[in-house]
């Protein structure tokens, strides 16, 4: 285990740690930043890098510590190092910037009277050895490749990289959406938070773009095969991180600083134009055709050669045990977002269940999921929901994060189903080269469908897109060929009449009544929408029924209102099983979700709909909508309570039951997705 610490108490010092670790961790090392050396404020994409690597030092063994800065070292800093923890004969290495003989005798004086011990000195500033870029306090360094790493086919993915101040200039966006619409590139904005803002107000909102923190160096180096870097000089330290990574990996690196600021050090960089409106014509004239050409000779550089990692942790005396282990077997694994209901990681398992390959398939999955997801068949291995009482919103997916990098490694493939895509997911794709699917439904609220909601599609090499049973009801968010759309992703098991008089017997026996009507209702728990009034409305409705049985179903784990224990003919049941319970009843009183509208429909369930209404709800109005206005379900909005009444007595005492009935029957569904949808990830994006 390497041991990271600094010569100062930074927001500086603490990113080039962060560096640093990823640096070394590239290289098989096993790697720790002491805790006690990570500043007061951090921002959240600060608080993701740092999570795999932060520790108490107290808790790791370490073989060598590696104090970086250690030229302008703390009394701070130095009072932290004489805590650590080491064994007498662990080395400790002082890297920093030696101007002068005096200066290593200082920096050397100081971390030996902290720890007892003389630490070997690494002078970042020996004639030597080039800079890239100066006043760095980490050492910058890149595994070289054995050939270019360029992705296949004659397009290209370019990333370019430009300031917020260049962004306002005139014509700056014309510029970037002109290179964009080349049928060729695949193109990504990198710049500040700044810089994405404008662009995201600006008509050119569909850009996509990163944020300067958003990944961390080597995790964007998966987005691109062509770099473009402009502006007035080199960038900044990470910057200049990523530029190495990318030379170390064949990829093509454009300097388009206005003072050649990467060509000026001597770097393999082609020199390109340094206004964005001329990049376009470059690009094809200079770069698209001779992209792997170039990347072979980048790898040749003796330039390179000097910022090799392996020279480096030769420098410093790192050695490390190679990880002899087995070719791990793939592993699909299946990651539902969290909510209340069990929507997603039903669809999902729908999904696993139809796959026919030999891979495992496993889950990812919130403890609401899990006993569902078990009784299934299926492995789980725990994450952790999001909680009002954790200091931080993201704090429960920053966990989540670290124990999806446990769990998933090179090879794998990741299936997530949501609609919004977690950082913890968006990063380990990221990091990891997965093959990912997104799993995302559609019908959005007008206010949901936004480039910001749909940029980490990029992440995916597969998007699936299961559809509504009623055409008006689907639209497209994006286009492509990673896009594909399959039917209703539904579970079905058709009842006999025999199964249905089956079921209601044992219901009369749990419960200890005559059915002669049993209504069933699912409006949730109130987590998305308040419905309360309705279902005690129903209870009270049924309570004056002679031998009627009213189930509220509720999913396992669910919070229901207390009053609804006084009631003689209604009784709250928590169960995943409702699709039976929804064909033996009279009258199934739902919510308008996904899963339990197309489950109703193509059951030919008797149904009246009640829409929720939350904000991160999609349009479950119009989907009730389309099918009330065929008479294959009846709507009732929150505020129709009577309404409500009225249609429950059309439905018990009327005929309407029957005339749903007989036009679901008629009705034309489309075909189910579910078999469609696993044929899709097995063969991969």
């Amino acid at each position: 285990m390497i041991l990271l610490c600094s010569g100062q108490i930074s927001s500086r010092h603490f990113d080039a740690l962060l560096l640093f670790a990823a640096q070394l961790e590239s290289g098989g090392h096993s790697v720790a930043i002491d805790a006690r050396f990570m500043p007061e404020e951090t921002i959240k994409q600060q608080k993701y890098e740092m999570a795999p690597f932060l520790a108490d030092a107290g808790d790791i063994n370490a073989e060598t510590i590696l104090v970086i800065g250690a030229e302008a070292m703390s009394d701070d800093a130095q009072i932290l190092l004489r805590g650590v923890n080491a064994r007498a004969d662990v080395p400790v290495w002082a890297i920093g910037h030696y101007a002068t003989h005096q200066d290593e005798i200082n920096a050397r004086n100081k971390i030996a009277f902290a720890m007892g011990r003389e630490p070997e000195l690494l002078n970042l500033s020996k004639a030597s050895k080039p800079l890239l870029l100066e006043g760095l306090v980490a050492p910058l360094a890149t595994r070289i490749a054995p050939h270019p790493e360029q992705s296949d086919g004659k397009g290209c993915k370019l990333l370019v990289y430009m300031p917020f101040e260049m962004l306002e200039e005139d014509d700056a966006l014309t510029g970037l959406a002109i290179t964009n619409y080349s049928p060729n590139v695949e193109l990504h904005v990198l710049t500040n938070a700044k810089g994405k803002d404008l662009i995201r107000r600006s008509k050119h909102a569909a850009l996509s773009v990163f944020g300067y923190g958003e990944l961390p160096p080597d995790n964007l180096l998966n987005y691109f095969d062509v770099a473009a870097f402009f502006g007035s000089n080199i960038p900044g330290e990470r910057m200049a991180a990523l530029a190495l990574l990318a030379m170390g990996s064949g990829k093509v690196v454009i300097d388009c600083t206005t003072t050649a600021g990467f060509a000026e050090t001597g770097a393999p960089v082609v020199r390109g134009p340094d206004r964005i409106e001329a990049l376009s014509g470059y690009l094809h004239d200079v770069v698209m055709h001779s992209r792997v050409e170039i990347g072979r000779r980048s790898l040749q550089s003796s330039w390179l050669k000097q910022f090799d990692a392996a020279a480096l942790e030769r420098e410093v005396q790192l050695t490390h045990l190679p990880r002899v282990q087995p070719d791990p077997v793939p592993q699909t694994v299946f990651f539902p977002t969290n909510g209340n209901g069990l929507g997603h990681a039903q669809r999902c398992a729908l999904i696993a269940d139809a796959m026919q390959d030999e891979t495992p398939r496993r889950f990812a999955a919130f403890p609401s999921c899990i006993d569902m997801l078990e009784n299934r068949g299926f492995g789980c291995v725990p994450m952790v929901p999001r909680s009002d009482d954790h200091g931080d919103a993201f704090a429960a997916d920053l966990v989540n994060y670290i124990r999806l990098r446990q769990l998933l490694r090179p090879g794998d493939r990741v299936v997530f189903d949501g609609g919004y895509v977690f950082d913890s997911i968006y990063r380990t794709v990221s990091a990891l080269k997965l093959s990912a699917t997104w799993i995302r439904r559609g019908l959005w609220r007008p206010g949901q469908i936004n480039p910001t909601a749909l940029e980490r599609e990029r992440a995916f090499s597969q998007v699936i897109v299961p559809q509504e049973a009623f055409a008006e009801l689907n639209s497209d968010y994006s286009t492509g060929h990673h896009i594909d759309k399959v039917g209703p992703i539904v579970r079905q098991g058709k009842l006999s009449a025999k199964e249905v008089q089956s079921l209601r017997d044992r219901l009369s026996i749990q419960f200890d009544q005559e059915i002669d009507t049993l209504v069933v209702t699912m409006l949730g728990g109130g987590v998305a929408s308040e419905r309360t009034a309705q279902t005690q409305m129903l209870c009270s409705l049924l309570e004056q029924r002679t031998n009627c049985l009213h189930l509220i179903v509720a999913w396992p784990n669910a919070v229901v209102a207390p009053g609804l224990a006084g009631w003689r003919n209604s009784h709250v049941v928590y169960t995943t099983r409702t699709l039976a319970l929804c064909q033996a009843a009279d009258l199934t009183v739902s919510a308008v979700g996904y899963n339990s509208f197309h489950e109703i429909l193509y059951a030919q369930v008797p149904s009246i709909l009640i829409p929720q209404s939350a904000p991160f709800l999609d349009d479950q109005e119009r989907r009730a909508r389309a099918a009330a206005e065929r008479n294959l379900a009846a709507l009732v909005l929150e505020t129709e309570l009577l309404a409500l009444e009225r249609e429950v007595s059309a439905f018990l005492d009327g005929a309407k039951a029957d005339e749903i009935r007989k036009a679901l029957a008629a009705e034309c569904l489309p075909d189910t997705g579910n078999v469609a949808a696993a044929r899709l990830i097995e063969q991969g994006g």
